[in-house]
């Protein structure tokens, strides 16, 4: 009997051993899968941070002009203009255009006659491609007049200049 005990004893220890070196080797198992989730992690964050370093910032605005009232000098509209030639007409605050009456935008490139850039809306953003052909400058006149529907009928500011702006190079 006391064989037999002893052989239990020593099978318990035994078995509490290999009982030991298992949980321990769980316990790797586990410590191994999170460092390979951390590792993962991080360069999953790196490579996003590589893509967001190398993707193109937006191209700042080639030429900004603010637009005022000539009678008060308060700011209308902005005109901005992207290197790629994109136009954008922005307005600061409302702009009453009475009935039968359009908002005309024009530009005056230095030295040449004025040049309809089309009808604006009122109080809504203006986006255009300019022509190639249309010269941009350095101190580049651009108007918003007041014209009878459905525009000037001369092709020439007509009416009444509400807001006038000149261009300057952000760049």
């Amino acid at each position: 009997m006391a064989g037999r005990g002893r052989r239990r004893a020593a099978a318990a220890g035994h078995h509490s051993a290999a009982g030991v070196a298992g949980h321990g080797a769980l316990r790797s198992m586990n410590q191994l899968k999170t460092w390979r989730i951390v590792a993962g992690s991080a360069l999953a964050g790196c490579a996003a941070l590589g893509a967001l370093l190398l993707w193109p910032a937006p191209a700042a605005p080639a030429y900004v002009a603010v637009l005022s009232a000539p009678q008060d000098n308060g700011a209308g509209w902005v005109v901005q203009v992207a290197p790629d030639r994109q136009l954008t007409l922005t307005p600061l605050h409302g702009t009453l255009v009475a009935n039968r009456k359009v908002l005309q935008f024009w530009t005056m490139p230095a030295g040449g006659a004025s040049v309809s850039l089309g009808l604006v809306e009122q109080d809504r953003q203006f986006k255009l491609a300019l022509d190639k052909q249309l010269p941009l400058a350095v101190d580049q006149v651009f108007e918003l007049t007041l014209e009878p529907a459905p525009g000037s009928p001369s092709g020439q500011p007509a009416g009444p200049v509400l807001y006038t702006g000149v261009a300057v190079r952000t760049n």
